[in-house]
């Protein structure tokens, strides 16, 4: 793959700038932030390729950021773990929150530029963001945002978050407008249909005009609301 962009998620100001420091002599792309809100604010902006990630963060858990980052990236983004806790089950806590590798601090710099290279082999046999998961919807539960297939990105409220969330976990089928309803906010009736209606005509109208793109939620006569941007080529439901 190209030279890896590298973001070193580090809250010891120290120590994030000698990692950064050490990858830029190795000719990576690095830079450095020192909490979660950072980190975040990085990856909504600019493309990176692998996360060297600290589980002590000022403003969240290392495991739980690991976890949301595998949802939302998949594969495609390579999660190096670098932490103080070198127990057996700390590193298998590591690993099944979405690691794809686990370094003990202090770090030996040699040791993470061979995890980096390695790492960078797998990831450049895994199909391009562009061609793959960028091609769809997305739903970043972490920003309260929907990602489009261009990229681009269209802040929600949470009703709207929650109601995506149920139509794209169930791509092409049908769901129903009860279920819908189950996502308004407390107060709402549960046969609020009106409401629900106006909610998802705002939705595909704010996101038409923020990106261009036609957002794929179509209403079905009798039955509800189904999404459709999702489907593969190879679903036979079509």
């Amino acid at each position: 793959m190209p030279t890896p962009r590298i973001l070193v998620v580090e809250d010891n100001p120290d120590l994030r700038v000698e990692i950064v420091d050490y990858l830029l002599f190795c000719q990576y792309r690095a830079s450095g932030v020192g909490n979660v809100h950072d980190m975040q604010q990085a990856l909504r902006y600019e493309h990176w390729n692998m996360l060297l990630l600290d589980l002590t963060l000022p403003d969240g858990d290392g495991l739980n950021v690991a976890r949301e980052l595998r949802k939302t990236y998949g594969l495609q983004l390579g999660i190096i773990m670098v932490t103080a806790r070198g127990q057996v089950e700390d590193r298998i806590d590591g690993i099944s929150a979405g690691a794809d590798a686990y370094l003990i601090k202090p770090i030996n710099l040699r040791e993470l530029k061979v995890t980096i290279d390695h790492l960078g082999q797998r990831l450049g046999g895994q199909p391009s963001l562009e061609t793959s998961t960028l091609a769809q919807w997305r739903l970043d539960a972490m920003s309260l945002e929907l990602i489009c297939p261009n990229a681009e990105r269209v802040a929600l409220t949470v009703t709207e978050s929650l109601l995506l969330k149920t139509l794209l976990e169930q791509p092409g089928q049908p769901v129903s407008r009860d279920r819908l309803c189950e996502c308004l906010p407390p107060g709402s009736h549960q046969d609020d249909t009106r409401r629900l209606d106006s909610i998802l005509s705002r939705l595909r109208s704010k996101a038409k005009k923020e990106t261009g793109l036609n957002l794929p939620i179509h209403t079905l006569r009798n039955k509800g609301y189904t999404f459709e941007g999702n489907r593969r080529a190879s679903d036979k439901s079509w």
